[in-house]
């Protein structure tokens, strides 16, 4: 399935400074760039850098003379997805778990499985599999939290969250990370475009590996799983920031597009949401 994406923001800048931004799609397996183009108002210089060990790409770029500074990205992306039938993925316990996968069990700036350890138990520790897991975790959360626009910050944590009962996608993603990390399931941050998002924005989901697979989580349920493309991923949001700054800034305005470039897509459907598991990447041996 092809998606057009699209992004544009507009910083006000008042003093020198270099920032970095985090809005192109991610080349990993399952998601070809089939063309992008990046750029700058001004023409000032900006460098292209990838992270090692997550692929996310990084724009830095120097902003020498206060002002207005636009940044716009398009691209064309196709990405490929597999349906899962619920149930057929395999129980696997912390000693299958490589390297890779284990720093994703930890506890992180906002995600603290650590201090929700009871709680988790408590609600979910009698269900049998992962899997299962997993499916009442994300359904516990879109019963339990209410998505309210602009009702956090960037302060905001899974336990705030909690308190609260109330945020946006990123605040969903970070607790169904930190319940399902408590209960000894890696999870993983993700960001990216989604489909027909409303009200459009960059969304934020999570990564179970559950059965030898990252599958894709958005507890908001506002997007589909099938309709969605990678920007980063990393242990939480503070690994993710579309803009990080060293020095002052301020967002004036932004908009976020993402649409399927073939006729044919459709939403999975709430049926077919808790009859298959979606993963975006390939089995890992393949």
């Amino acid at each position: 399935m092809k998606f057009v994406i699209a992004s544009q923001l507009d910083y006000e800048v008042s003093s020198p400074l270099t920032f970095l931004l985090s809005v192109r799609a991610q080349h990993c397996p399952g998601q070809e760039i089939l063309w992008e183009r990046f750029s700058v108002s001004l023409h000032v210089p900006h460098q292209l850098q990838e992270c090692s060990a997550t692929g996310t790409r990084f724009d830095r770029v120097f902003a020498e003379i206060p002002g207005l500074y636009t940044v716009r990205y398009e691209a064309e992306v196709e990405r490929i997805s597999e349906r899962l039938p619920a149930g057929v993925l395999p129980v696997q316990g912390p000693e299958t778990f490589g390297p890779e996968v284990l720093p994703y069990l930890y506890p992180s700036r906002y995600c603290q499985s650590d201090r929700i350890g009871n709680l988790s138990y408590d609600l979910f520790g009698d269900i049998r599999t992962p899997e299962e897991q997993v499916r009442a975790v994300t359904d516990w959360i879109a019963s339990r939290i209410n998505y309210v626009s602009g009702s956090t910050t960037n302060q905001t944590s899974a336990v705030d969250t909690l308190v609260e009962r109330a945020g946006v996608c990123r605040d969903f993603a970070h607790l169904g990370i930190a319940l399902c990390r408590s209960l000894n399931i890696p999870a993983r941050y993700f960001t990216g475009y989604a489909h027909d998002l409303q009200p459009p924005d960059f969304h934020a989901c999570f990564e179970t590996w559950v059965g030898g697979r990252w599958i894709l989580q958005d507890a908001t349920r506002l997007a589909s799983p099938e309709g969605v493309v990678r920007i980063g991923m990393g242990r939480d949001a503070s690994d993710c920031s579309v803009c990080t700054a060293f020095g002052s800034m301020r967002l004036l305005n932004q908009s976020v597009e993402c649409h399927a470039a073939d006729p044919g897509f459709q939403k999975m459907t709430p049926e077919e949401l808790a009859a298959f598991s979606v993963s975006l990447e390939p089995p890992p041996n393949l």
